[in-house]
């Protein structure tokens, strides 16, 4: 199994282990690149829907891992014990509905040695329940895909509650010490985005609160100042 781009970075950051389980694993094709690569010895492809999940099913008898690779239909952490498993993937979905994952099932959480996750968006509602709730982010890096920008995050929970500036729910802080090679692209989205917002304000009837544009300013100054920071 060949993977680029989102689902190989994702791959790449989960650690050698025991156990994976992959939540809403669509076709099945990262626990089959981990079995594959001798990431993990087992894994656990689970998806709410009983489509995708019997997609990986034949990806799985394709490769010949029936035997190493189990299929279980649930959402979210449902499908998987407490403690089953060292290592869970959530990706490829939206930041709000992984927060909700796993604040559902917190415990289950809680015992993994480490989170792997890949928000499409809303990544600040995602660093910002980690952080108030006690998982350490551990890591973060970026991937392309053509001109797509993929964040994934890895985190552990300590039970410390982490505080950190507002702006870093936006912009993780390990993407900005590990000068990650995408960033400047990266933020000059963001910030090219929030100017938009901002000049819509200006030009429209449209009625926006003053906390909504004070937002918008500060994340507009704050991208443009970690862009300097950084000297990229």
């Amino acid at each position: 199994m060949d993977l680029k781009g989102r689902l190989k970075l994702i791959a790449q950051k989960v650690p050698v282990c025991d156990g994976v389980c992959d939540i809403g694993t669509d076709h099945g094709y990262i626990p089959i690149y981990l079995i594959q690569n001798h990431v993990c010895k087992k894994a656990i492809a689970a998806d709410v829907g009983q489509g995708p999940l019997s997609a990986a099913e034949e990806n799985i008898r394709s490769h010949k891992l029936e035997d190493r690779i189990e299929t279980r239909l649930g959402d979210g952490l449902k499908p998987i014990a407490e403690g089953e498993t060292d290592i869970i993937v959530i990706a490829g979905m939206g930041g709000i509905l992984i927060k909700d994952i796993l604040e559902r099932d917190i415990a289950k959480a809680k015992k993994a040695k480490a989170l792997v996750l890949q928000p499409m968006n809303a990544l600040e509602i995602t660093r910002e329940w980690l952080y108030v709730h006690g998982f350490d982010i551990l890591d973060e890096e970026l991937t392309n895909e053509g001109e797509k920008i993929y964040n994934v995050i890895v985190c552990k929970w300590t039970g410390k509650r982490n505080e950190v500036e507002k702006i870093n729910y936006y912009i993780g802080k390990k993407l900005i010490e590990r000068r990650d090679p995408l960033l400047q692209v990266y933020l000059g989205k963001k910030l090219h985005q929030v100017k938009g917002v901002l000049k819509e304000m200006e030009n429209t009837r449209d009625h926006y609160t003053v906390e909504t544009k004070m937002e918008y300013e500060y994340l507009a100054e704050n991208y443009a100042k970690i862009l300097e920071e950084i000297g990229l």
